[in-house]
């Protein structure tokens, strides 16, 4: 006899955090496609650790943009690269660690579920080593606590770094089955650093258009609020906020029982392509301005 849980289980587009990925009623054809074992140096390996370690490594990039400056000391080039290298990092990262439960809702996949855990662990810690690097090597005035809360934008990252320690700590099964159903209510705190990220560019940019320095570029470069971060955090949060809404996952659940997922995909089009952009320029700035961190050389970028 079925119970509730087992129905509510099986309901389409269910996501359950604690449950294994395994072939059963409900995975959609691609998950049981990844579940699949292949031959790989003489070892057979789900298609699924396969997908999840190409799209996990790119984690560690914004970390190992950092060390060679950090590994010599290089406080010069901590001072004007580490903010952009870890800051930014940190900050695609949390997108990307927000963009998996959106993702469940509009493909009904769930073999990527497990890089949701990694790319939060990654983002703490990208956040974490950007504010040690920050709290040592930044030019701010007043010592280390000038470098940490000396400014209202420096408070809210002193904030938001706090507020990511116990996720970090907590980010793993011993936890969620020693803290039960407040699990999922300690870590909802990742929803409280989105919003202070948001207050932490503001306060940083402020809003309006590139001018001069101000922005992530060393001047106006091709469509100023492009290169704005608060407009790219902005851009990139709109499908993964919508798609968080009750009444737009019922719908969404809907369309596709009726087997009208194009419709849905149609919808959400617009938005995906905005955030494919934005999070385009958010990747150049990391991956142009890490490099030159990593070879120790000012940025041109």
């Amino acid at each position: 006899m079925a119970t509730t849980r087992d129905r509510i289980s099986s309901a389409p587009g269910y996501v359950d955090d604690y449950a294994p990925l395994a072939p059963k009623v409900g995975n959609t054809s691609v998950d049981l496609w990844m579940a699949e074992e292949v031959s790989l140096f003489g070892h057979y390996v789900k298609r699924q650790t396969i997908a999840l370690w190409l799209l996990g490594l790119p984690a560690l990039l914004p970390i190992f943009f950092a060390s060679h400056a950090d590994i010599t000391l290089n406080g010069a080039q901590l001072n004007t690269g580490e903010a952009d290298a870890l800051g930014t990092g940190a900050e695609a990262l949390l997108i990307l660690t927000l963009s998996i439960t959106p993702l469940i809702t509009l493909t009904r996949a769930r073999w990527f579920f497990p890089l949701r855990r990694w790319y939060g662990i990654m983002m703490a810690l990208t956040a974490l080593t950007d504010f040690t690097n920050a709290a040592i090597t930044t030019s701010f005035s007043g010592g280390v606590f000038g470098r940490i809360a000396g400014h209202s934008f420096l408070i809210v990252g002193l904030i938001m770094n706090a507020l990511l320690i116990p996720l970090l700590l907590t980010a793993n099964h011993r936890a969620q089955r020693w803290l039960g159903r407040y699990w999922r209510v300690l870590h909802r705190l990742v929803y409280v650093v989105w919003a202070l990220l948001f207050v932490h560019l503001l306060l940083l940019e402020g809003i309006g258009f590139q001018n001069g320095l101000n922005g992530s570029g060393g001047g106006v470069d091709g469509i100023p609020y492009f290169h704005q971060r608060f407009y790219q955090l902005l851009a990139c949060s709109l499908p993964l906020f919508v798609l968080r809404l009750p009444p737009v996952k019922r719908w969404v659940n809907q369309m596709q029982e009726e087997g009208r997922g194009k419709l849905v995909w149609l919808a959400f089009a617009p938005m995906i392509a905005l955030f494919l952009i934005f999070f385009t320029f958010i990747l150049h700035e990391l991956t142009m301005k890490g490099y030159d961190l990593f070879k120790l050389h000012a940025s041109t970028e």
